[in-house]
């Protein structure tokens, strides 16, 4: 990787991290586009995903740890956690193209 390519990465990732650290405090209060179509389709607020088939839980549902969902400390930790594991399954794909 180029050392201009690796300062565009650590930007970005630090553009990740600030956008982060500060959607808990500016993310809307109201539901977004699939909690409402939940709310229209009657699907109750306490609805569990492991209810159909057996499949788990999220790791972070609502995007914080399920102990404390509306700790935006943590919330901030399950932000930060989701971009690092999205960040690596995209690097270690783009390594398997690249040698492809």
């Amino acid at each position: 990787m180029d050392k201009k390519d690796s300062y565009l990465v650590i930007i970005a990732v630090v553009i990740c991290v600030i956008i982060a650290c500060l959607s808990p405090y500016i993310a809307s209060g109201d539901p977004d586009g699939l909690e409402k179509s939940a709310e229209d389709a009657n699907v109750p607020e306490d609805f569990q995903i492991e209810e159909i088939n057996g499949i788990p839980d999220a790791l972070f549902p609502d995007y914080a740890f399920a102990s404390a969902p509306d700790n935006q400390a943590l919330q901030i930790v399950a932000l930060i956690i989701g971009i690092i594991i999205t960040l690596g399954i995209g690097y270690g794909v783009a390594l398997i193209v690249r040698r492809n």
